[in-house]
């Protein structure tokens, strides 16, 4: 734990550097793939041959349901169109960070009274 006693095991963080906001635990699943960068083709005598240019990070934030104003602040973060800052806390309470771009996404809305809810909400971010 942090010496402030503030919860930050899992914590991720989106936004412009500096302005990055805590995403919301609520029902969250997270997923972390390793995408390969690869440069292919084949030579004259018909071999193919393989390089790779790099690896990168997909993440996959998929949240069952989350309420409106969190949902308004990561529409927010889609509307800046420009590379955010992603944070992950660990376990360890180590901290990466990655340049990501923002993926389209959909939202469905599930209950409306005195708050907005939406349901099955994907974020996928792409390490730059």
């Amino acid at each position: 734990m942090s010496g402030s006693g503030e919860y930050t095991v899992g914590r991720l963080q989106l936004g412009q550097v500096g302005a990055e906001i805590t995403l919301p635990i609520l029902e969250l699943k997270f997923t972390e793939a390793d995408l390969d960068l690869m440069r292919e083709g084949r030579v004259a005598s018909g071999k193919l041959v393989m390089d790779k240019i790099a690896r990168k990070k997909i993440f996959s934030i998929d949240y069952e349901y989350i309420e409106g104003p969190d949902l308004e602040n990561i529409i927010y973060l889609f509307d800046l169109n420009e590379s955010l800052n992603f944070i992950i806390t660990d376990r360890d309470e180590s901290t990466r960070s990655y340049t990501v771009r923002f993926h389209p996404f959909s939202r469905r809305r599930w209950w409306t009274r005195d708050n907005w809810w939406w349901r099955d909400v994907t974020i996928v971010l792409e390490e730059f």
